[in-house]
């Protein structure tokens, strides 16, 4: 929209993995309604007048300050580990914080509704924007027999991803095998209790697993969550999210796979969630929309 052009140049820094990802999908749409730029550090001010608008995914706050001296909109894109180490600051820090957040330009995005309330604590409005790759529609396979727990547990992080309690879920429930990632290949000493490096492609754990088990301290909107839905998989996460079981502690994750031992049923309801909800086309359909907006 600028120069008399039709479409919407936009600027994209912050975060690596999510942010590549984003200037990917918008430069695949396929509307071709957008003119991304992604680059991994700021660009000089000649360069920054081009656009539109300036995306950025938790970008460091010294980046907003400076991008807040040119006349163009700002949409700040909270992932989860940024409103964590926000809500854990003193007040100070956290005023300071809103001092450089708090302003006209700034539009703030969120990609789940759960950083949308702990945000909206401290007075902070924002929209949910997704941000996930897209994901692949995948066909309903046959449950496995034996029921099989997927888990996402990086040994670098083990307390983070209440490692000890997926531990105490294996030694409780003998029958039940648990398939734990990123912990490191090694021999867990029992029979039901396999360790993993770190997986590239999760398909095969999808397609073998029934439940997925997700216990973090802290969390936004995990592709994998996405993913183990699409597939049809029950999943436990103490996070709110439709059809997927909430749960807080050890007995909560007991009680639902004691129920599942006998009879695990797949999770329909949620695949249709995902497949509807997290379709590419419509998250940015509506981030078109809501981009004219924000220009006009």
């Amino acid at each position: 929209m600028t120069n008399g052009s039709s479409k919407i140049r936009i600027l994209i820094l912050g975060e690596v993995y999510h942010a590549k990802a984003f200037y990917e999908q918008l430069k695949n749409y396929e509307k071709g309604i957008f003119e991304p730029k992604y680059y991994d550090k700021l660009p000089s001010d000649e360069v920054l007048k081009n656009f539109d608008l300036y995306h950025l995914i938790s970008s460091p706050l010294p980046v907003i300050n400076k991008l807040k001296q040119h006349s163009k909109p700002i949409l700040y894109h909270w992932i989860g580990t940024d409103v964590y180490r926000f809500l854990n600051d003193n007040f100070i820090k956290r005023y300071l914080k809103k001092l450089i957040i708090d302003s006209a330009k700034i539009h703030h995005l969120v990609v789940s509704p759960n950083l949308k309330d702990k945000l909206e604590r401290f007075d902070i409005n924002s929209r949910v924007v997704p941000l996930t790759k897209h994901l692949v529609v995948h066909d309903i396979l046959q449950a496995p027999k034996k029921l099989s727990v997927l888990s996402y547990v990086p040994n670098n992080r083990w307390e983070f991803y209440h490692g000890e309690t997926i531990l105490e879920l294996s030694t409780r429930l003998p029958g039940v095998d648990f398939h734990i990632l990123a912990a490191g290949s090694q021999n867990s000493g029992k029979p039901n209790l396999f360790f993993y490096d770190f997986v590239e492609d999760v398909t095969s754990f999808y397609k073998k697993c029934s439940v997925l088990i997700r216990l973090t301290v802290h969390d936004g909107l995990p592709k994998m969550v996405l993913e183990a839905l699409s597939y049809g998989m029950q999943v436990l996460w103490n996070e709110p999210f439709p059809h997927c079981y909430m749960v807080k502690n050890l007995n909560d994750c007991l009680s639902v796979l004691r129920e599942f031992e006998s009879d695990c049923p797949t999770n329909l309801e949620g695949k249709k969630f995902v497949d509807e909800s997290f379709n590419e086309s419509r998250i940015l359909g509506d981030y078109y929309q809501m981009c004219k907006e924000i220009i006009r």
